[in-house]
């Protein structure tokens, strides 16, 4: 008896306890972000201005602005901040990006997303708010995508919009010539023409006879349907230049909303993409290299600097596992380096993926009403000196580089240095 009394009182004081704590620490509704630089994307860059954030939304951004007296100030005066890093497109994330199976346009790659892979953490330490994670390369049809942000201990707390974009890869496998993958897929949707025409002149007799019609669209199908209805995005790879004109070929036929994910080879077909005013993501080799017919020298081709000067918008993707490349930052300015305007680099990382996979109402730039989803780098964006100190999802820290433990065993920094650069940011925060 004695022992169940003390389990009670002890039960009874840790729940005070929980409950003094959290009134000591309250959401804080309302943030001031006093930066050195703003990178709007949206807008010209602002030297020292003030973010407000309220309920995790962006209320103002400007050179000046009234800081409410109840609002919690982040100093960050030392740093550049601007949007999240957005990815378009990738397959990293999944138990597995592809199925052997060719038409599988029923599937989502929610059900198969690893909130337990290091990629999402690796993704969030480099700066990326959101991304579109689709099925593989390998697939005719490989099903749809989802869009989530890289934190969360289940699917459920990363998801941001889901059944985003339906992916179509023009890429044979199995053996397939490229004649037996299109054919393949033409016969598919030949099918799916013959089935919807029945099904419609089904439910028209019923109609007429004044009979119930309970038969429902097979839901296998559906997908394929809302791509028809530009209900749905097409996502298409294109593994060679010469696959982006079948890829033009069925944007044409069936009038899909199409974004094209290409491979280096495809920098070739960029007057013809630019002619249909196409969206394309670009891999994340951007260099291509060429032999030239008459002197037999090696020519470098740039391909986002050949993509802009086609008029072709373009986002970067880092879906690959080389050192470099993976990074969004060095992609853009790897094409500044090359000759590509800095704010198209900057927009391309943030912007143009965000429209691209439909979310640019919430993230990709530094506007009124959009979420406050945003990072502190110690540097300018396109510097390799620069680190991403903070990310801030939806008005929430997420990230912060003093509290990164596997950063501090990479960097062998002292537990120490570590702790002291740990109490000094809770100081500052305090």
């Amino acid at each position: 008896m004695k022992s169940k009394c003390t389990v009670i009182l002890l039960t009874l004081l840790l729940t005070a306890i929980l409950s003094v704590r959290a009134q000591a620490a309250p959401v804080r509704k309302k943030i001031a972000i006093e930066a050195g630089k703003i990178i709007t994307i949206s807008g010209k860059e602002i030297t020292n201005g003030i973010i407000l954030i309220e309920d995790g939304k962006i209320k103002a951004v400007g050179k000046k602005a009234d800081i409410p007296w109840d609002a919690f100030v982040i100093e960050a005066k030392n740093q550049v901040v601007m949007p999240g890093f957005v990815l378009a497109h990738t397959s990293r994330g999944l138990d597995s990006s592809n199925e052997r199976i060719p038409g599988v346009p029923f599937l989502s790659t929610f059900d198969a997303i690893d909130p337990m892979q290091a990629f999402f953490e690796d993704s969030l330490r480099d700066g990326v708010v959101a991304m579109l994670i689709l099925p593989g390369n390998n697939t005719l049809l490989g099903g749809t995508g989802t869009v989530v942000k890289p934190y969360g201990r289940i699917v459920e707390e990363m998801l941001i919009k889901r059944y985003t974009g339906l992916k179509i890869s023009l890429q044979p496998t199995g053996g397939t010539s490229r004649m037996g993958h299109m054919q393949r897929f033409r016969r598919y949707m030949a099918d799916l023409k013959t089935y919807k025409t029945q099904f419609d002149q089904r439910k028209a007799d019923a109609t007429a006879a004044k009979k119930p019609f309970d038969e429902e669209i097979d839901l296998r199908k559906q997908p394929v349907f809302d791509l028809l209805e530009r209900k749905l995005r097409a996502f298409i790879y294109c593994a060679k230049a010469a696959d982006v004109i079948k890829a033009l070929e069925i944007q044409e036929t069936h009038k899909f909303d199409t974004v094209l994910v290409l491979s280096p080879d495809c920098y070739k077909a960029a007057p013809l993409i630019a002619k249909k005013k196409l969206r394309v993501i670009l891999d994340p080799q951007l260099i291509a290299w060429e032999t030239d017919e008459q002197t037999q020298t090696e020519q470098m081709k740039v391909i986002p600097q050949i993509m802009q000067k086609a008029g072709v918008k373009f986002a970067f993707q880092t879906d690959t596992s080389q050192y470099g490349t993976r990074y969004l930052w060095y992609q853009a300015a790897q094409a500044v380096k090359y000759g590509v305007k800095r704010e198209e680099a900057l927009k391309a990382m943030t912007l143009y993926p965000a429209q691209f996979i439909g979310v640019d109402d919430r993230f990709g730039s530094i506007q009124p009403g959009k979420d406050a989803s945003l990072i502190f780098l110690t540097g300018d964006p396109l510097d390799a000196q620069t680190w991403v100190d903070k990310v801030m999802i939806s008005g929430e820290i997420i990230y912060e580089k003093a509290k990164d433990l596997r950063l501090r065993k990479l960097l062998d920094i002292p537990k120490s240095a570590a702790r002291k650069k740990e109490d000094d940011t809770s100081k500052a925060d305090s």
